[in-house]
C-alpha cells in the first residue's frame, strides 16, 4: 500500500494513546494537526490499518468501535457499565501454553467483560 500522511496520523494517534479511542476522538485529535482532515479519511483509515494488523478493534457493550495500537500480546476487560477498557497484560501465559501444545499462534483478540471496580461500588 502506497504512504498516506494522513493514514499516518491516524496510526501515529492510535499508537500514542492508552485509552483506546473511538473513530471520533482520533477525529478530533487529527483535526488539531490537519485541520481539513475528514471524518471519513480518518474512518477509512482506521478501517485500512485495522485491515493491515496495525491496530486492534474492541467493541463496547454500546456497540462502540475502540481502537488500541497497543499490538503487544494482551487481553482486554471492558465495563459493562460504564464503558471503559482495561489493558490486561497476563494473557502472554495463555499464548504460550497454546504454543506449548504445539498451535502456532499468528495473533491473538481476547475480551472480558462485566463491572469494573468503580462501577461494583
Amino acid at each position: 500500500m502506497r504512504f498516506s500522511r494522513q493514514r499516518e496520523l491516524v496510526a501515529d494517534i492510535v499508537s500514542g494513546r492508552k485509552d483506546h479511542p473511538t473513530a471520533d476522538a482520533i477525529y478530533l485529535s487529527a483535526r488539531e494537526i490537519e485541520p481539513n482532515i475528514s471524518l471519513g479519511t480518518v474512518y477509512r483509515n482506521l478501517k485500512l490499518l485495522a485491515d493491515e494488523g496495525r491496530l486492534v478493534t474492541l467493541e463496547t457493550s454500546d456497540k462502540k468501535i475502540h481502537y488500541d495500537g497497543d499490538l503487544s500480546i494482551h487481553s482486554h476487560f471492558i465495563c459493562e457499565d460504564c464503558g471503559k477498557i482495561i489493558d490486561l497484560f497476563e494473557s502472554a501465559h495463555s499464548h504460550e501454553l497454546l504454543e506449548n501444545m504445539g498451535l502456532s499462534v499468528s495473533s491473538e483478540k481476547c475480551f472480558y467483560y462485566g463491572k469494573c471496580s468503580d462501577c461494583k461500588r
